[in-house]
């Protein structure tokens, strides 16, 4: 009955739409992970009970997030926001995990989990910087204000771009928009952008990061060496949305997953959910985010203070942006990154991390005010 209070007044259609992206996310993962589970002859339905188990993390953490005060989120931020950046450096040491060039996982070695500390950096630094410049707005304009406020961005962005480049990509992105919406002027628009560009050109000079030079040229070559290992990911997703078509071969009748296409639920799952089901499948996805996205900035809109309006546009920048990195490497309209979609994607950290930011963003609505 407490909870049916709590949920009271939220926006419905954001939280209508976070339902139906998880469940269009469940279908996914079941049949995509399919191949994967056989060929470790695990049972059929193992990644989708894994998925289930943060799903339900993820529903705590959003009841968590509606009920708690807003005080104690406010508060409490700078050491979560530190805590995170902390968790971030640990990649640098033997608990981090690499896979195919990227050091995303913490590796507790002791109990069969890993968690990707940057999925928790994305919603601690949008918190900890729109704290920040609720506080500082009228003196943005100052240098002192704006340094710092670009400090915070470097320290969110800057260790987990070596590591991490597509995520950190997000997260910046999203911190820029605050900015954005704060009113920085000219200026310090074009510092941002040009320090986001050598920064960008340092991390992609660095020799341990060829194979990102790698991808990016494969992506504007045109060439017709179909198997070439820079753009088999790419030309195997587009092969899995031909054979698509309309609407789709039908669940479970997806080929591209079984061995052609890589990472088919986790990276490229919206490929495997575009050969099942067409172009129509498709478009109720991306249907979904515009939804999402146009909500959470209405959320943004109304809201009646500064720290709510950037926290719930840095937010919804974050599930958007990562949606349409996401899509545009599936569809070889981006160059590949590794990044997941959000909701849809198998991953348990990403997934509890896309509801809890939901959470805020509902909260906000419902308060207008965290």
């Amino acid at each position: 009955m407490k909870l049916k209070r709590d949920m009271k007044d939220v926006d419905l259609v954001l939280l209508i739409t976070m339902i139906l992206l998880i469940v269009i996310g469940l279908i996914a993962v079941t049949s995509a992970s399919f191949p994967t589970a056989k060929k470790y002859n695990l049972n059929s339905f193992h990644y989708l009970i894994r998925q289930g188990v943060f799903l339900i993390l993820g529903i705590i953490a959003m009841v968590f997030i509606i009920r708690v005060p807003r005080g104690v989120i406010y508060k409490n931020i700078t050491w979560l926001f530190i805590l995170s950046v902390i968790l971030v450096l640990l990649l640098w040491t033997p608990l981090g995990s690499a896979k195919k060039g990227q050091a995303r996982w913490i590796d507790l070695k002791v109990i069969p989990l890993k968690f990707q500390p940057s999925d928790l950096l994305k919603l601690t630094s949008i918190v900890f910087l729109s704290k920040y410049l609720s506080k500082n707005i009228y003196t943005l304009k100052e240098a002192r204000t704006f340094i710092t406020a670009v400090a915070i961005m470097g320290v969110s962005v800057g260790p987990i771009m070596i590591k991490d480049f597509s995520t950190a990509v997000v997260i910046g992105v999203s911190l820029f928009a605050i900015l954005l919406a704060a009113g920085i002027d000219k200026k310090q628009f074009l510092f941002l952008v040009v320090l986001g560009i050598i920064f960008i050109y340092l991390i992609l000079k660095d020799p341990d990061n060829e194979f990102r030079i790698k991808r990016i040229l494969g992506f504007v070559s045109d060439s017709t060496d179909y198997q070439s290992r820079d753009l088999y990911q790419a030309r195997q997703s587009l092969y899995a949305f031909a054979l698509g078509g309309y609407s789709g071969v039908g669940l479970f009748r997806s080929r591209q997953k079984y061995t052609n296409l890589p990472e088919a639920y986790t990276d490229f799952i919206f490929s495997v959910f575009a050969e099942e089901f067409g172009f129509i499948g498709t478009f109720i996805i991306i249907l979904l985010f515009i939804v999402y996205i146009y909500r959470g900035y209405m959320i943004a809109y109304k809201a009646t203070n500064y720290f709510d309006k950037f926290t719930a546009i840095g937010m919804t920048t974050y599930v958007g942006i990562q949606a349409f990195f996401n899509m545009g490497v599936c569809a070889k309209l981006l160059p590949v990154t590794g990044i997941t979609l959000p909701f849809i994607s198998y991953g348990g950290t990403a997934l509890v991390m896309a509801i809890a930011s939901t959470a805020i963003l509902l909260k906000i609505s419902k308060e207008g005010t965290i």
